[in-house]
């Protein structure tokens, strides 16, 4: 049985004036208001908070995988970079072992070298702080000048004197090096 929208009053089939309050009503067209489920509501805004979670997850994880391979992509760059440098390296080596020129400044080198570790023996057995920095710049400037000297024997002609130049004020950076070793007794 149908009721009136605007009192509530009991109404017939067909009916369309409420009795009750005389307001025009058509029965075929009211229907019965439901309310919404309080539980449907929460499941339908559960649902579409997973659903959006789900998808900022799969692109967190996307970003993350394509974050991954990046990183993968720089390392292989990188070792790759590296291999080539040490080939090439080891042809510059190869170059300086055949050239009368480096071998001469090897020798050199070696020389200034044996004379800096008899003065370090004699003088440094327990080194100081100062005398541990001059060991350890020494080291470094040679490990420098031995460098140099295989990149100048791979160097074009126009560069080598500039590199003589260089490797030559190097030896006397050792030699003062060593003197202020021998110095610090």
């Amino acid at each position: 049985m149908a009721r009136c929208p605007h009192c509530g009053e009991s109404m017939a089939e067909g009916q369309e004036n409420c009795y009750a309050c005389g307001q025009h009503v058509r029965t075929r067209a009211y229907r019965h208001e439901h309310r919404a489920n309080p539980i449907v509501i929460i499941a339908a805004c559960l649902a579409v908070v997973l659903v959006f979670g789900a998808l900022w997850l799969s692109r967190a994880n996307a970003a993350r995988k394509q974050a991954a391979q990046l990183a993968e992509e720089e390392v292989l760059r990188v070792q790759d970079s590296t291999r080539r440098a040490s080939h090439q390296w080891q042809n510059m080596v190869q170059v300086a072992e055949n050239d009368a020129e480096a071998r001469s400044l090897n020798a050199d080198l070696n020389y200034i070298e044996s004379r800096f570790e008899s003065v370090r023996l004699r003088v440094a057995a327990n080194p100081t702080r100062p005398q541990d920095s001059i060991i350890g710049r020494v080291g470094a400037e040679l490990e420098l000048l031995r460098h140099s000297v295989v990149v100048l024997a791979s160097a074009r002609d126009t560069e080598k004197q500039m590199m003589r130049d260089s490797i030559q004020a190097g030896e006397s950076r050792v030699e003062d090096l060593t003197k202020e070793l021998g110095s610090t007794e």
